[in-house]
């Protein structure tokens, strides 16, 4: 026992090293790091102790490393830090309650993004806006398509914030979410509707108007949560 407590120390270390150089700019995006041969020698462990130690910092973002190739510095990114949480969601997505709580977070996500459109989205942004909301609309009656335009008119409004944390996070929830759109189209949603609700949040945000943007946009996710909620309820009351 006392040697495998040594071995993660061993390793542990040694990514932590290794992390600082990359982070104060000792090991620039894209350099090259020392090879396995090398690192075994500096922090004088075995090879095991060093291939754990690439194998975190690679799930961290802080290199890039494949077999047969040298690992090489990296710059974090959003979307690591958001791919570190998705076993959790899953886990946490499996319970009704962790479902909830998922829609109350992308509840006040989305809102949140739905004000800071309306308050200081770019002329271009807008645009973007406007063509997914055009084409949301075009794919009325195509099931599958119009799921796919749902989703682009949602990140044109994350896209907007040019912030990389949003959108990785809005990312993140759409997929973590999935599982909500699949069940509520299943039950009869009227794509029309839904159309007309993206159309109130873009007319709120091309307006400038945050409050009307807020509101539309916590009007419209309130209704997708109360559709999944019966579409998960129909399978029971059909069996009584």
């Amino acid at each position: 026992m006392a040697t495998a407590i040594e071995r993660r120390k061993r390793w542990e270390a040694i990514a932590e090293h290794i992390e600082l150089m990359v982070l104060s700019g000792e090991f620039p995006d894209g350099a090259r790091l020392p090879s396995e041969r090398e690192l075994m020698g500096r922090f004088n462990v075995g090879r095991s102790s060093v291939r754990e130690a690439l194998f975190a910092l690679q799930k961290r973002g802080l290199i890039t490393a494949a077999a047969g190739t040298v690992a090489r510095a990296a710059r974090p990114s959003p979307r690591i830090l958001v791919n570190e949480l998705s076993s959790i969601a899953r886990h946490i997505l499996s319970r009704p309650e962790g479902m909830r709580h998922f829609q109350h977070a992308r509840a006040l996500l989305e809102v949140g993004l739905a004000r800071e459109a309306a308050q200081r989205i770019a002329p271009e942004d807008l645009a973007n806006l406007r063509q997914a909301l055009a084409a949301n609309e075009a794919a009325i009656g195509d099931p599958e398509r119009f799921q796919g335009t749902d989703l682009e008119f949602h990140l044109a409004i994350a896209s907007s914030s040019r912030n990389p944390i949003f959108i990785a996070l809005h990312n993140a929830m759409s997929e973590w979410l999935s599982e909500q759109r699949r069940v509520t189209s299943r039950g009869g949603v009227q794509a029309g509707q839904v159309f007309l609700e993206h159309k109130q949040i873009y007319d709120a945000i091309a307006a400038h108007d945050p409050p009307a943007a807020a509101a539309a946009m916590e009007e419209h996710l309130a209704t997708v949560v109360r559709n999944f909620w019966r579409a998960m309820a129909a399978p029971y009351a059909e069996g009584t």
